[in-house]
């Protein structure tokens, strides 16, 4: 067991190697890189604990014990990184490490400071005669995590839906991969959850194990971030543009909340909305701007003379979708267009759907399905008979 922590270990600061190394790094490549090397010093401190090297080494005893109050808030400063306007590190970022901070103050005076004896003594007087400060610390260690998740989670899924009201793709912004890192994360978070409240019934054998599948849990998390984090270029291998087209994409959204906040108040009438639907479905049939595969919202309101604000409550009051699916379903109509024209045989599907406004297979395939109940090729066959 001890060689997979070590296996663990090695991943987290190898991958930790491969995000500082980037010649372009950006605020979150910074906290990314800062966060994978502390998962390895906080794998190793547990690998030494399971090998009986921090008894022998008494002086080390109680440096990990606040560790777990720091994954919580490294990864939801990296989902704020990753979702807000700038990617700057704010100040305020750093209140998020207080509970961290308070409980290391105390064990700095507290325990820190006595001799190895005496850390051996008092580690094992706490399975009979427990601190009530680290009755508490304990606590936090297995309740400040679900809540992060919980946390980032709300944050990434208001950024997903944001986007779809902003632009009519989602390459390289949705920030899907992010998904996966807290469905990780969450594992992990829910194996300490289980194990904390196994451990009122079953504690004799939890004390064999509990510990074990805790880092266990978090060491396969720590491969999991490896395999999508590698997979997603975007991360660890240097795109020039990528860290622009975030702040543009978190500058539209951003501006985007603030107009909803007007939303009630817009003062858009009935008669006027109408006038710019027409205008709108005449633009949309006539010039076809859909055809370019990184329409945003505000390029449409700009064509038509209307605020981003007027234009979005307008598909979504007056068609009951969308600025994504309003464009997407032209997008799907184009291309069925284009399958049923005799000139379009020479071009293969994914050709068509390119040149129709879509810019990626996947996206293709699911929006193609979302809109026809249908996937390419099983519309292809349907209509072939």
């Amino acid at each position: 067991m001890e060689v997979i922590f070590l296996l663990g270990v090695a991943q987290a600061f190898f991958l930790s190697f491969l995000i500082v190394s980037k010649k372009r790094k950006s605020t979150g490549d910074y906290i990314l890189g800062s966060w994978m090397a502390f998962i390895g010093l906080h794998l190793l401190n547990y690998y030494f604990h399971s090998t009986g090297f921090l008894m022998k080494h008494p002086h080390l005893l109680g440096i990990g014990f606040c560790f777990p109050m720091l994954q919580g808030p490294f990864m939801f400063v990296y989902v704020l990184v990753m979702t807000n306007k700038t990617s700057r590190f704010k100040p305020a970022y750093w209140l998020h490490t207080l509970p961290f901070l308070l409980f290391t103050i105390y064990f700095l005076f507290d325990f820190y400071f006595l001799s190895g004896p005496e850390k051996v003594a008092y580690y094992q007087s706490q399975s009979t005669n427990p601190n009530p400060v680290i009755k508490a610390g304990g606590f936090l260690n297995v309740f400040l995590g679900p809540a992060y998740v919980i946390w980032s989670l709300f944050k990434l899924r208001r950024h997903t839906k944001n986007i779809s009201e902003q632009f009519s793709y989602t390459e390289r912004i949705n920030l899907n991969w992010l998904k996966y890192v807290l469905a990780g994360l969450g594992f992990v978070w829910v194996t300490v959850l289980a194990v904390s409240t196994l451990s009122d019934f079953y504690p004799l054998i939890l004390v064999e194990w509990g510990d074990h599948s805790i880092y266990l849990a978090l060491t396969v998390a720590v491969f999991f971030l490896g395999f999508f984090g590698l997979k997603q270029k975007s991360i660890y291998v240097n795109m020039p543009d990528s860290g622009k087209m975030r702040e543009v994409v978190a500058s539209k959204i951003e501006k985007k909340q603030k107009e909803k906040e007007r939303y009630k108040h817009s003062g858009l009438k009935e008669n006027e909305a109408k006038e710019h639907l027409k205008l709108l479905l005449q633009y949309m049939q006539n010039e076809k701007p859909y055809l370019n595969g990184k329409l945003s919202l505000k390029e449409v309101a700009e064509y038509l003379d209307v605020s981003t604000n007027h234009l979005s409550q307008i598909t979504n009051e007056q068609l009951g979708k969308n600025f994504f699916d309003f464009v997407n379903s032209y997008r799907v109509e184009e291309v069925k267009s284009r399958l049923s024209d005799p000139e379009s045989e020479q071009f293969t599907l994914l050709a068509i759907a390119y040149d129709s406004g879509f810019n990626s297979k996947s996206s293709f395939n699911s929006i193609f399905k979302k809109f026809t109940s249908l996937t390419p090729s099983q519309y292809m066959k349907a209509k072939t008979g």
